[in-house]
């Protein structure tokens, strides 16, 4: 029988952890719970009434399958409507510093709410994961706002502003979210037939949202001794300034910043399963949208924001106060440049694949025949997020090493030393297990750990050797390595193999 409720979207894998479903269940049958790095509703089937309500109000489950009637996808499909496009920032040096960006939002919602526009506006204060949902919040608090400001990558809830958009007020508010975010609640305000004149929605780009995962990640591969994280920054421009790098902030008071390059290259690991499937990048239905510039020439040191106008509110909103802000008008098509659109064609393809395989809009896609190159990519994207969700954090090391390696190999190297990579991440989970094992018994731990697979007489695959085996001496600096190798290896005169680190055998 066919689920009914939210928990088709979790089996599906599609939660975004917005608890839209939480908020508007009637009878009390959902829950969250924190499972894999983040949260994840849970349904009581006792008191579930099959109303479908939560099902239907699920910006997961809903790729967006209006795109799908496009044989052939046009450039400009994934641009959504929109009035006007610019390139800014705020005239604010304290608000633009602060920002991730040019500071915009920050400026602009300060400036509504001081001029009392808008009653309040719901942000996201978030520093370091509490064992609670990251819930966007109303507040008319500018230093909340100002607080609130630089970007945060992780599954943040809307609960609140459904909450109290159910109570049907006559409030005015200001509601910044991601695509997924708006689409949901604009999808519970359609349902429920309430008016939007009062509201304000201001939309951020969003390529890709991560688990609360990257968070552990950062405090286990930077932390000395029992350090642990008490604040966490995505981005800050201090020091290096724009695109901005990670700072960590540790209970004994030390302060890290860690290079934007390690984060970028983790993306793919801690990347919630939902975004695979995402085409809406730009937030196509917000008032504003706003996100950072990548056109060339036009960003800066400083941080820059990219604006698309693209409702006659947000029209006259931005115009009324322009003054605050220093901009230039700009093309969608460089928009659309910038920030590598055309990469969304290859979610669209995704999301038929999805669409097809879980019998989801059969009407729209009865004859699409699943794209074999497509669906291939897709299960090695979704092997890497596995690793992220389930934190084998011994596999994610092991990719950025491989990663590193091949890019300075030919391709019959790269061919080799994959296949080396291959054989060695079978044992990767052995090595966590291994791990787990020793904190709790050392004296029980196995002795020996085992490498199969590779050619010393091969440089490439020579190089792979030595590098795995200087990480897992770093790891286990009293167990003994043996290399299940070759017979050419194994037949090494003895003065040549007492060099290594570690035992032949054939």
């Amino acid at each position: 029988m066919e689920k009914l409720n939210v928990m088709k979207t979790r089996e599906l894998d599609l939660c975004t952890s917005c608890e839209i479903c939480f908020a508007v269940c009637s009878v009390g049958a959902i829950t969250m719970e924190y499972r894999l790095g983040q949260f994840f509703p849970t349904v009581d089937e006792k008191k579930c009434i099959k109303c479908g309500l939560c099902l239907k109000l699920c910006p997961g489950i809903n790729i967006m399958p209006f795109i799908f009637e496009h044989k052939k996808v046009p450039n400009n499909i994934f641009d959504g409507n929109y009035l006007e496009c610019y390139t800014a920032y705020s005239n604010d040096r304290k608000i633009r510093k602060n920002s991730t960006s040019g500071g915009l939002i920050t400026d602009l919602v300060v400036g509504l709410v001081k001029n009392k526009e808008f009653d309040g506006a719901f942000v996201l204060d978030f520093d370091k994961l509490d064992g609670k949902s990251a819930r966007l919040k109303c507040t008319n608090n500018i230093d909340e706002i100002f607080k609130s400001a630089k970007s945060k990558y992780i599954p943040a809830s809307v609960y609140n502003i459904i909450k109290t958009l159910k109570e049907r007020n006559n409030n005015s508010y200001i509601i910044i979210g991601t695509p997924c975010q708006i689409w949901g609640i604009k999808n519970f305000i359609k349902n429920l037939r309430l008016s939007e004149i009062n509201l304000l929605f201001l939309g951020l780009f969003c390529e890709r949202t991560l688990n609360f995962n990257l968070i552990q990640y950062f405090e286990d591969m930077y932390k000395k001794s029992n350090e642990k994280i008490v604040k966490f920054e995505f981005r800050t421009k201090e020091k290096y300034g724009w695109p901005g790098n990670s700072k960590l902030y540790f209970n004994s008071g030390r302060e890290l910043i860690v290079s934007r390059n390690v984060r970028m290259q983790l993306k793919e690991f801690f990347q919630l399963n939902r975004c695979l499937f995402c085409v809406d990048k730009l937030n196509e239905l917000a008032d504003i949208s706003f996100g950072d510039c990548y056109i060339e020439g036009k960003n800066d040191i400083n941080g820059r924001s990219t604006v698309i106008i693209r409702t006659k509110k947000g029209k006259e909103i931005f115009d009324r106060y322009s003054y605050l802000f220093t901009f230039e008008k700009e093309t969608i098509e460089e928009i659309r440049k910038s920030q590598h659109l055309i990469e969304k064609k290859d979610n669209l393809e995704y999301a038929k694949i999805l669409a097809k395989k879980a019998g989801l809009y059969s009407n729209i896609l009865p004859d699409y025949e699943i794209d074999g190159r497509a669906a291939k990519k897709l299960l090695k994207l979704q092997r890497r997020i596995k690793w992220g969700k389930h934190y084998n954090v011994h596999k994610i090391r092991f990719a950025f090493v491989c990663s590193n390696i091949t890019k300075k190999l030919k391709n019959i190297e790269r061919k080799i030393l994959l296949g080396i990579a291959s054989a060695v991440i079978i044992g990767e989970d052995f090595f966590l297990h291994w791990q787990r094992k020793r904190k709790n018994d050392r004296k029980k731990i196995a002795e020996n750990i085992i490498i199969v697979g590779s050619d010393l007489a091969n440089k490439g695959s020579q190089a792979m050797v030595f590098t795995v085996v200087n990480q897992i001496k770093r790891a286990f600096p009293n167990k003994k390595i043996y290399l299940f190798s070759s017979a050419i290896d194994f037949e090494r005169n003895e003065k040549e193999k007492n060099i290594y680190k570690f035992n032949i055998l054939p």
